[in-house]
């Protein structure tokens, strides 16, 4: 018994662990953070179960109602921590509910069963056997781990060959302690400590593997962005206020093409950017298309700024679509004759805060853009890739009367973690 407590513990010290990584991730939704909770808890009920089902056998002062109620919740949360481990898939499917049919009759078997003599008899020295019908308990535990088997299998099936062989592995290797136990007749004590081991390596597998799903997202979404920006809307605009400046103002011409040029490298440098970039990249680039945008409205546009800290960093490509909506959806979209777009930053104790402002009409973020022949990506994916980053979110305040007001929030902390 003192190794198993030794196992019991370090299977402990191990899920908490994990769940420490996973409250420590910000990457993952409360709705997945509470799957993890709930299975790494169940484990750990199961191995506590089962290690006082072991300490009570054979000990006279435990009275037999206690024993029996031990090992009635042992025989429920054996079935119950194999069941959670599908928690970690994150889907639905066919095998899940049935899954959770045979989990549901194990457990209302057990509740019956726990002092009628069925799961286990305890002799005169409170020892305790299996009973007649514990062959059922078997056969429900073989339904459950083959069902466990099928799951994983189908699950495998849309990943990439790298990651099915991690994902099999891992089920290999909590099988194979779920295995030698049973067939070593519970002389090695292997299911908890290698279901925990399993439990580790599937948080590795699904961090690593949302990690990816959300760079190709990013990377899709960068590239959007900036063919959004190159449009041969915005680029016969642009060129076409340049060539009027060519016969009126030839060295404003040149500071045009100068400022068309570096704000076109802009956006193809944005696409190798992943991670964070100084904020005052991003404004310079902000400030590149504001000044292409004036070239084109004169007078009709007036762009101000009011910058109180430069000192932190923001995902690429962020600041910058704000500012054309702006333009394009504010400024630009309402019948007066002169349209202003302000341009403000402030530091906080926890965060940074960017915000853009302008006189338009106000809009509604989550209504279609209107069809106007040009990709249009929607703050949402700003949204999203400030979530992902750096773990920063977007407020919008829209006023018909007063226009709109785009709030860009990066805490501290995430910032400090990025760089």
């Amino acid at each position: 018994m003192n190794y198993y407590s030794f196992i019991i513990i370090l299977t402990w010290v191990t899920l908490m662990i994990l769940s420490l990584l996973v409250r420590e991730n910000d990457r993952i939704v409360r709705k997945d953070a509470g799957s993890y909770y709930l299975t790494y808890g169940v484990i750990a009920l199961a191995a506590l179960a089962e290690w006082l089902g072991l300490s009570f056998n054979g000990d006279p002062a435990v009275p037999v109602r206690v024993l029996q109620s031990v090992k009635c919740a042992d025989y429920i949360l054996t079935l119950l921590a194999g069941g959670a481990l599908i928690a970690q898939l994150h889907r639905r499917s066919i095998f899940r509910i049935l899954i959770r049919i045979v989990l549901a009759v194990n457990t209302v078997f057990q509740l019956i069963a726990a002092f009628t003599g069925w799961m286990i008899s305890v002799d005169a020295q409170h020892y305790y056997s299996h009973g007649p019908l514990y062959n059922v308990y078997i056969a429900l535990y073989l339904i459950l781990i083959t069902l466990v088997v099928l799951e994983f299998v189908t699950y495998g099936r849309s990943f990439r060959r790298q990651n099915k062989v991690s994902l099999y592995s891992t089920l290999i290797l909590i099988v194979s302690g779920i295995m030698i136990q049973e067939i070593s007749g519970g002389e090695f004590r292997t299911a908890y400590l290698a279901l925990t081991i399993g439990m580790a390596l599937m948080f590795i597998h699904n961090t690593e593997f949302t990690q990816l799903a959300a760079d190709d997202s990013l990377r899709e979404q960068r590239f959007q962005i900036m063919m959004s920006q190159i449009q041969p809307h915005f680029l016969y605009n642009s060129l076409g206020a340049i060539r009027e400046l060519c016969d009126s103002d030839p060295k404003a011409a040149g500071d045009a093409v100068a400022k068309f040029s570096r704000y076109l490298h802009g956006n193809m440098e944005s696409l190798n950017q992943s991670g964070l970039i100084p904020f005052e990249k991003e404004l310079e680039h902000t400030k590149l298309y504001l000044e292409l945008e004036k070239m084109r409205f004169e007078s009709a546009l007036q762009v101000s700024y009011d910058i109180a800290c430069t000192q932190f960093s923001l995902p690429a490509l962020t600041l910058q679509p704000i500012a054309e909506n702006a333009v394009r959806h504010g400024a630009r979209g309402k019948k007066q004759k002169v349209g202003t777009v302000a341009v403000s930053s402030r530091e906080y104790a926890d965060r940074y805060e960017i915000s853009v402002a302008d006189n338009g009409p106000g809009f509604d973020p989550d209504a279609p853009a209107p069809d106007d022949g040009r990709t249009h990506i929607g703050i949402r994916n700003v949204r999203k890739r400030l979530q992902h980053v750096c773990g920063g979110e977007l407020r919008i305040g829209s006023d018909p009367e007063a226009g709109s007001v785009v709030t860009i929030v990066i805490p501290k902390k995430r910032v400090k973690q990025e760089k």
